[in-house]
């Protein structure tokens, strides 16, 4: 996700780096912590829980690091991170690709 993340900011913008943040660290963090014990505790989270998730628990924890930490940059990633980031998840995303479309219904003519 966070690849996806650098890769679209970058491509609005028309950058090559993608600054983060107090308030970026923050919001994954806590998103990402929400979201593994939800899911450990109850199953899959899904699209609609997990925009919830980053909406109810993200968006405080990031309005509060800006207060406490300001909104200066920590550090630059560049571009070409986004690739990087992406690329571990490629087999995962092939092999679920496959798969739906083995179980796909077939119609009856």
């Amino acid at each position: 996700m966070i690849g996806w993340l650098i890769l679209a900011t970058c491509l609005l913008r028309w950058t090559t780096q993608r600054a983060v943040s107090v308030n970026d660290i923050a919001f994954w963090t806590v998103v990402a912590a929400v979201t593994v014990a939800w899911e450990l505790r109850r199953g899959s989270l899904g699209i609609g829980r997990g925009l919830a998730v980053a909406l109810v628990v993200g968006l405080p924890a990031v309005l509060l690091a800006q207060w406490l930490g300001g909104d200066r940059t920590l550090f630059t990633v560049p571009l070409w991170a986004a690739p990087v980031l992406l690329l571990p998840g490629l087999p995962y995303a092939v092999t679920d690709m496959r798969a739906r479309r083995n179980t796909a219904p077939v119609a009856d003519e």
